[in-house]
């Protein structure tokens, strides 16, 4: 125990109080919320009153006793302190500013791993750390969450550095298998947040749905918490209509649980489908702007679904030049800007047209809109989709647009205003670029 703790006996009442200036939390010794000078009064204070003569001789077990039952009272204390003090960016935007775009060599290797396939990001403040997560399912490495530095300079991206990887792990505790050696599993990893309260992530897979060959292959999709070092914690339950199946209903392949992100401080949880489930009518394509997807809320506390919103995508803005499963426009990831604001990415692309992206960011409000978790169709029963407002246009910045899929706010820039990071999934290709796009956000 540090130098610094100590007993004392409240003269007056009687009771005993434990003062520390640090208390131990997670295995590791970190400074109380009480300030230095406050730490200082509290110490003499303690130290007057146990020295006083009439307390002197307080016995060894009366003090361990009371010792431990105000050691709680004191590290509850300061938890609790240390939990008020984070809070979760919330702002508004008017509009966003590209600010400078960052390449991060294609395919390197990082501790024996392929760093690629970069689907998902989220910004740890307290750490000033990135989690980056790699929706490679264990076939070039096994399934992971690159932690980084991104280091900005002058409005500008300076360095990115990959700092850590950690292997997620299965609920049995062990690393997936290497890809086609069990049919029964597949991290599919997209979106990735972490919950600074909790000190947990959370991880969306989009499993499999793969008929060939007479075979089937079913793995369900799934929202998983996990620890910080990869361990898994627990599993958000789907509704129903949302899981795989041998007909067509319920989730389409490759079309589920692309985006995520925590709300009202880190009380609520959004996770948003790409496409539209095949109850809920056909997908996006060139001359169709009437598919409708989902987006879901959840109670973080409980892990229950408490509502479901429609919304509408748009076309595929282009013509393919040859029929292909990748000729989609769908949601790729959302990100909370405040309680009832969500920033949503739609990313579209079309065979035969030198691998651009066609990316669009838009702003939809979730007050007063229609709760559609009863709908069990949106084709039977029509829905009212969410506003949305277009607030940016990927294409109007006149360079190549890469396969994006993934945004977390960053730090704020000099002048005080939040910084928006975007990262690419390059897909473990030789001729994609692994681009970072910094932007600002103008409120």
């Amino acid at each position: 125990m540090p130098s610094d703790f100590f007993l004392a006996t409240d003269v007056w009442i009687g009771t005993e109080i434990f003062f520390g200036s640090q208390y131990l939390i997670q295995d590791e010794i970190t400074p109380c919320p009480f300030e230095p000078p406050w730490q200082k009064l509290l110490i003499v204070a303690a130290k007057s009153i146990f020295l006083h003569p009439k307390h002197v001789d307080l016995k060894p077990i009366r003090q361990f006793f009371f010792v431990y039952a105000l050691f709680a009272v004191v590290f509850s204390s300061c938890s609790v302190t240390k939990n008020v003090a984070v809070k979760q960016v919330e702002t508004s935007i008017s509009s966003v500013k590209f600010l400078h775009e960052y390449v991060l060599p294609l395919n390197l290797n990082f501790q024996n791993t392929v760093v690629g396939g970069l689907s998902g990001i989220d910004y740890d403040a307290a750490q000033n750390q990135y989690y980056l997560i790699s929706d490679d399912p264990s076939q070039f490495s096994p399934a992971r969450i690159y932690t980084a530095q991104i280091d900005l300079k002058a409005n500008k991206i300076d360095t990115i550095r990959i700092t850590g990887v950690t292997y997620l792990l299965q609920e049995n505790g062990k690393q997936y298998p290497k890809y086609g050696t069990d049919k029964s599993v597949k991290p599919d990893g997209e979106s990735v947040r972490y919950n600074p309260l909790t000190k947990q992530m959370i991880w969306s897979s989009e499993g499999e749905r793969l008929f060939k060959n007479g075979d089937t292959t079913i793995v369900q999709p799934s929202l998983t918490f996990i620890s910080t070092a990869g361990k898994f914690l627990d599993t958000l339950p789907l509704p129903k209509g949302f899981h795989f199946t041998k007909k067509e209903s319920g989730a389409r392949k490759n079309a589920l649980f692309e985006g995520l992100t925590y709300a009202d401080h880190y009380k609520t949880l959004y996770a948003s489908l790409e496409e539209p489930l095949y109850q809920d009518g056909p997908q996006s394509s060139f001359g169709y702007d009437k598919a409708l997807t989902r987006i879901l809320k959840f109670d973080v506390a409980t892990k229950k679904n408490v509502a479901q919103y429609a919304y509408n995508l748009g076309d595929l803005p282009v013509k393919p030049t040859v029929n292909n499963d990748w000729n989609i426009n769908g949601i790729s990831e959302i990100l909370a800007v405040n309680n009832h604001t969500l920033l949503v990415m739609e990313r579209a692309w079309a065979k035969g047209h030198d691998d651009h992206t066609f990316l669009k960011l838009y702003l939809v409000d979730l007050n007063g809109a229609e709760n559609e978790i009863d709908n069990a169709s949106f084709v039977k029963n029509p829905p009212k989709p969410l506003t949305k407002k277009l607030l940016f246009d990927f294409d109007t910045l006149n360079r190549h647009i890469d396969n994006f899929e993934g945004v977390t706010f960053g730090p704020e820039l000099a002048n005080g205003h939040q910084s928006l990071i975007f990262c690419v999934d390059n897909n473990f290709g030789k001729s994609q670029v692994q681009q970072f796009f910094l932007f600002e956000i103008i409120p």
